[in-house]
């Protein structure tokens, strides 16, 4: 990654806390960039529990001070650095937002590698204390020019997770960074998004790729235990990238938080990884990869960037009108629809984008399962950028609302021209139903001037002030003067899926706040409502008749006209009284889709805590009295709370049990699972008689097969266990002695030693 010398520049780690008493890191630790939230104090010593060493890695690799003696040099080792001890404890949006904005004037990088679950199904972002963090943060911090936010991209790999689908790398205001091996491949646990800006190096396939050295965690600073040369994954990168961050500030320290991200995309390299597939050019010529972003970051290219770099031109940001027109997803396998919107980049306008930084796509959709979606971005120079690849364990849900893909795959396009959103139903898992594209709409975000201006070709540079650097200085009339950018459009940008507003009790009741109306009906013209005894019990405010279909309004649910007490079934009671359809899975439900079942008809299965009825559960659950129960522990399918059928891929199936290596008399299969040794073996690599790695007592090797004697010429070596040549001319032996000897030998002391000449006879009592 070509690391120069470094200088002098504040970092701060969001972590589980740094040991600052650390030999190799003591000198850099900077208390103005470190606070201990979960204790509430300004130290932010990690507990001595073993589990808490995420931070001290993370930190050595940014500012381990040089020429220590015991372990690595950080990238920026003359780097100030402070941790926050944020994730050894309860962990919301309040702990969130308070890490990621301490000392915003003071701190220029904040490094993080947390986020949401990387379990392959989760879709979820920052809360809004944390979004508010995210805006203030680039519109104040570093005295205007804005924080700087590196995130790693995610571990959810193994799961075929998809870095769209967590919040914080899915922003525009992070520098999102996946990880390379040793070999310039992609790691088992990389996710494969186009939000990814680039990547640094960090473990790789076990045995062939070396993991990154850094400082650890000892509670004692025992110099023998405060290294270690196993950090791995994008945790371990996201660090190494805010290093380089720090010498391009060095170099530069005028850089905005567009800047920094304008200066990864420029200097990347996707040489060194090239023999890893999917490499593609985009519409201005660079080449870019779901997997490493712009490629591998350059730490020479940066910084010599860096200091002949002018700000970039005010942000200007253009939102097209929403496409409304709702289109059916095929519930066939490999069916797609195709949305277009066509936009001129609000030419004229105080927003005009004419190059391209980020685009986003709201997205509203509804589709079960989710995880089967797939969703491809083309802008109109014909780069095709997919915002989320399918899931295959996303097979709960249904549902996005508003969720801003993000793509920096445009990076230097222009925005004028036709888009297009394809929807395809990819995955493999069975569809009852067709889903819908319920509405679309792009945000992009880009300059009205050409970004890139250089001292050396006599540029002045533009003017930079915190609003115009950060957000544009005009945008729609409808924004209200004086804020360069309002908190409602930045919620846009940052929104993510929200549950619907309905709650109800398995009977139906709806359980409404004080403020809310809980039955409603519009009078009709010419109604004439009395209040009367007359009235029907279900009647609330009048009604202009004794039956229950002539109430003014219901004390409970309106059916079609008629007051009730309670909806019936395959219904339920909306916030509004109203008794309206549940989805056609559902026998009771709180809502209308199909993961807000209560329960289900008796041919179906019910999910619990997911609300879908099902007719066979899905993996991580088994049946039970016509429920769909959780498997327990490293189970991916079970047959009972204990009794596990298969496991994740890291582990084997033995008994029932999912266990990280095969107990004795058993080994790995190509299955996953664990097979029975032949039964003479005590170890094996296979099932077969010649299969045996080691043999159990009384029984000695002999290539691969376990006897009780050992073959003419060897000897059963008890130590080893194994059957061992004899030496020279031995016919029989033990470990100490030839016993016999071979034709053409003689036993002496021992040993069998040659007949140098055959040709003489022994005479009868000569020697």
């Amino acid at each position: 990654m070509d690391v120069a010398p470094v200088w002098q520049q504040v970092s701060n780690l969001n972590e589980d806390a740094v040991e600052w008493q650390h030999l190799p890191l003591a000198s850099a630790i900077d208390p103005g960039a470190s606070t201990d939230i979960n204790d509430g104090d300004p130290d932010p010593m990690p507990r001595d529990n073993g589990d808490n060493r995420h931070g001290t890695r993370c930190a050595g690799e940014v500012a381990g001070v040089a020429f220590n003696d015991y372990c690595g040099v950080g990238v920026a080792y003359n780097a100030s650095i402070g941790g926050v001890r944020m994730l050894d404890g309860t962990v919301n949006d309040a702990v969130e937002a308070r890490a990621i904005s301490l000392n915003p004037d003071h701190i220029d990088i904040y490094s993080a590698s947390w986020g949401p679950e990387d379990d392959g199904k989760t879709v979820d972002g920052p809360g809004p204390l944390a979004k508010r963090a995210f805006i203030n943060g680039v519109i104040r911090g570093r005295h205007g020019k804005g924080s700087i936010f590196v995130w790693a991209s995610g571990n959810g790999g193994r799961h075929t997770d998809n870095c769209n689908c967590d919040g914080y790398t899915n922003s525009i205001f992070t520098l999102s960074i996946s990880s390379a091996s040793q070999r310039g491949y992609k790691p088992w646990y990389l996710e494969e998004c186009s939000s990814t800006l680039a990547s640094t190096y960090s473990s790789g396939t076990p045995g062939l790729d070396r993991s990154v050295a850094t400082v650890d965690m000892d509670g004692s600073l025992r110099p023998e235990h405060i290294c270690t040369v196993e950090h791995t994954g994008t945790s371990a990168s996201a660090p190494l990238a805010a290093g380089i961050a720090a010498l391009a500030l060095e170099a530069n320290p005028d850089l905005s938080w567009r800047d920094m991200q304008h200066l990864v995309v420029r200097t990347s390299r996707w040489e060194p990884l090239s023999q890893e597939d999917g490499w593609f050019l985009n519409g201005i010529g660079r080449k870019v990869s779901h997997k490493f972003g712009y490629g591998l970051m350059d730490a020479g290219r940066m910084v010599a960037l860096a200091e002949d770099w002018t700000t970039v031109p005010p942000q200007h940001i253009c939102q097209t009108v929403k496409d409304r027109t709702e289109a059916s997803i095929p519930a066939i396998q490999g069916g797609s629809i195709t949305a277009e919107i066509t936009t001129d980049g609000c030419a004229g306008t105080s927003g005009e984008v004419r190059y391209l930084e980020h685009v986003q796509a709201r997205v509203s959709l509804r589709f079960l399962p989710r995880g089967n979606i797939n969703i491809k971005l083309i802008s109109p120079s014909g780069t095709t950028s997919t915002l989320l690849f399918e899931r295959p364990r996303d097979v709960f849900l249904e549902k996005f609302d508003d969720w801003p893909f993000l793509s920096v795959h445009f990076w230097g396009e222009k925005a004028a021209g036709t888009w297009r959103l394809i929807v395809t139903n990819g995955g493999t898992r069975q569809v009852h139903h067709p889903g819908v594209l319920i509405q679309w709409q792009l945000i992009l975000h880009g300059t009205r001037e050409h970004p890139e201006r250089l001292r050396s070709e006599g540029a002045k540079g533009f003017p930079f002030s915190p609003t115009q650097s950060s957000f544009p200085s005009g945008f729609p009339s409808r924004r209200p003067s004086g804020d360069p950018f309002t908190l409602s459009i930045l919620d846009q940008i940052l929104a993510g899926s929200s549950p619907e507003a309905t709650f109800a009790t398995p009977d139906g009741t709806i359980i409404a706040g004080p403020n809310q109306l809980v039955a409603a009906h519009s009078d009709s013209a010419g109604d004439k409502f009395i209040e009367s005894e007359v009235c029907h019990s279900q009647c609330l405010g009048g009604c202009s008749g004794p039956g229950s279909d002539k109430c003014k309004s219901c004390r409970h649910f309106n059916l079609q006209g008629e007051c009730v007490n309670n909806c019936p079934e395959m219904m339920y009671g909306s916030i509004q009284g109203m008794c309206l359809q549940c989805d056609s899975s559902c026998l009771l439900c709180s809502g209308s889709s199909a993961n807000q079942c209560l329960s289900c008809p008796l041919s179906d299965l019910y999910v619990l805590h997911l609300g879908i009825c099902v007719t066979s559960c899905p993996p991580g659950y088994y049946a039970e009295n016509n429920t769909c129960v959780s498997c327990s522990g490293n189970c991916v399918e079970c047959s009972s709370p204990t009794y596990c059928t298969q496991c994740n891929h890291n582990q084997m199936l033995v008994n029932g049990s999912c266990i990280t290596n095969c107990p004795k008399g058993f080994f790995k299969t190509q299955q996953n699972t664990c097979g029975s040794c032949f039964p003479q073996c005590e170890t094996c690599v296979g099932g077969s008689i010649l299969d045996c790695a080691t043999c159990k007592p009384n029984t000695f090797l002999a290539r691969g097969k376990c006897v009780h004697h050992c073959h003419k010429g060897t000897y059963g070596d008890p130590e080893s266990g194994e059957c061992l040549m004899c030496q020279s001319g031995c016919s029989g032996c033990n470990s100490e002695s030839c016993t016999s000897c071979s034709e053409g030998w003689r036993l002496k002391s021992g040993r069998c030693v040659a007949l140098r000449d055959t040709h003489c006879q022994i005479r009868k009592n000569e020697y």
